[in-house]
């Protein structure tokens, strides 16, 4: 429960961070730089503290395709989506619509998995976590065309990390959860390098910007992402997607104390319908795979 804790404070941060380096930076700047120190910094790790996991780092190399695929699903994607939206979107709504990310694995279960049936639960949880997503974009971000966008992206995000899980369950069972961060979070680096080549930044990011980034690498994308892995390596998936309740919340208290965002009934309203959909979501998914003659592989990547 620490780690979830701390899991939730970092993730929760994380959206005020991008808030504040994009003031100075554009996003495809902003990206390029949170996976480059990110990357770094895991390859160091392995390379002076873990030089076991040398070779299964490699396979970045032997298999550059599903690495790509692979890292635009669950960094590349969202990270540019989520820097992006946040031009236009409060940081405690970004939260909100990316907790729904469970909700798109239940629907692309059925298709990406054909072990996978969606329960009585499932199917309850997919509708109210719908309404949810439909009552903050609909009354929260309706405002101006910008806003819907951005709202828009968010939600496009979350859908790449439920297609990262599945990515993630195929092709990299057995590896640490440091080598596929590392593996993720490089290919997303070089995927990010030609946005960040179409907008170039006018200035120098000052000293806030500057720290959020070091932070955002660093601490927001290489530790927290290795500690997630490992959290569902040890605890299961179960236990490891509480996390997907207790960002939200966090990111509203950050943004309303530190941005002054606006917190508003359909803000409330629409978090508590869809973190109600998640949970009956993933409920219904671990009775049904407990149902199953054969016992499912747990999902390992961020949702």
């Amino acid at each position: 429960m620490v780690m979830l804790a701390v899991l939730s404070l970092i993730w929760g941060a994380s959206y005020l961070l991008i808030k504040y380096a994009t003031h100075d930076l554009p996003e495809g700047w902003v990206v390029l730089a949170r996976t480059g120190l990110a990357a770094a910094a895991l390859w160091a790790y392995i390379r002076w503290a873990q030089p076991h996991l040398r070779e299964p780092a490699r396979d970045l190399w032997r298999r550059p395709w599903v690495a790509l695929g692979f890292g635009l699903a669950a960094i590349g994607a969202p990270f540019l989506l989520i820097t992006f939206g946040e031009r236009t979107v409060p940081t405690g709504l970004t939260a909100v619509l990316i907790a729904s990310a469970p909700i798109f694995i239940a629907i692309l279960a059925p298709v990406l998995d054909a072990s996978e049936v969606m329960s009585g639960a499932q199917w309850v949880g997919l509708g109210v976590g719908i309404a949810g997503v439909g009552l903050l974009v609909g009354v929260e971000q309706i405002h101006t065309l910008g806003a819907l966008m951005g709202a828009l992206a968010m939600i496009g995000a979350a859908a790449a990390y439920a297609v990262a899980g599945f990515i993630l369950k195929r092709c990299y069972v057995g590896f640490s959860p440091v080598v596929t961060s590392y593996i993720s979070i490089a290919a997303a680096f070089a995927i990010t390098i030609p946005f960040a080549a179409a907008q170039p930044p006018s200035g120098l990011p000052g000293l806030r910007a500057t720290l959020a980034l070091l932070v955002l690498g660093v601490v927001g994308t290489a530790y927290a992402f290795v500690e997630y892995y490992r959290l569902i390596h040890d605890a299961g998936y179960g236990k490891a997607s509480i996390v997907a309740y207790t960002i939200p919340p966090v990111a509203l208290v950050y943004g309303a104390v530190l941005l002054d965002e606006r917190i508003g009934p359909a803000t409330i309203g629409g978090m508590g319908l869809i973190l109600v959909g998640v949970y009956l979501v993933a409920r219904g998914g671990r009775r049904a795979s407990a149902r199953a003659v054969t016992p499912e592989t747990e999902p390992g990547g961020p949702t």
